[in-house]
């Protein structure tokens, strides 16, 4: 049950921390808070299997969002989303580029808060209920394990987000099908998914872009 998930709440700003934990509390979740970049990723390195899921704000004024994104992505696929106050495209680009699961503008309803973080933590739920395991192998050396989540491409480890490796399972199931941008926000984020389009381009991106770093080297 995702009512029993546990989220870590990253913002600088105590009352968007009092807020959040309102919203979040009468939905069953257990939560814990980190006022300042730099603590939440003491908290996350110290004890990285604590959390389920990270609400991460970016403007803070020791490390922002996206510098504790890019840390917390170099050792943990915990899903994340993010939050800010600046709607630019740019922003949304960067932090899903960064390995972001989903991005948030404020001010948010509190209905939309919680479906985004019910989205996230059903499919990383979805993916570890599977108990068999299932892996497929390509002629290019690339294997994906999905009992685990890893990806190998010649025998090298492949870092993914959660995101990132449910879209590349899926294309790797069907080769020869043809996914349109919607066919793969419906079927990777689901029919509450509220954003851009450009999701979709930005976990490719990142894909093509790892898998072709642990490729052959010239």
């Amino acid at each position: 049950m995702i009512e029993n998930k546990t989220i870590l709440i990253v913002d600088d700003e105590f009352q968007m921390r009092t807020l959040l934990s309102i919203y979040l509390k009468d939905e069953g979740f257990d939560l814990f808070e980190a006022s300042t970049g730099k603590e939440a990723i003491t908290k996350i390195r110290n004890n990285p299997d604590n959390y389920d899921l990270i609400i991460l704000d970016i403007m803070m004024p020791d490390l922002d969002g996206f510098e504790v994104c890019k840390i917390v992505r170099e050792y943990s696929t915990i899903p994340i989303l993010m939050l800010s106050a600046r709607k630019a495209l740019e922003d949304r680009v960067d932090g899903l580029n960064l390995g972001a699961d989903d991005y948030l503008t404020k001010p948010f309803e509190p209905e939309e808060l919680i479906a985004r973080v019910k989205a996230l933590l059903r499919r990383v739920t979805t993916i570890e209920a599977k108990k068999d395991e299932v892996k497929l192998a390509f002629e290019d050396g690339l294997s994906i394990y999905y009992e685990n989540r890893s990806v190998y491409v010649n025998n090298e480890l492949v870092e993914l987000t959660a995101k990132e490796f449910e879209l590349l399972y899926k294309l790797a199931l069907n080769p020869q099908r043809v996914y349109t941008r919607d066919d793969l926000l419906y079927l990777i984020w689901g029919e509450d998914y509220v954003g851009a389009q450009r999701t979709v381009d930005s976990h490719m991106k990142n894909i093509r872009s790892k898998l072709y770093a642990a490729g052959p080297k010239k």
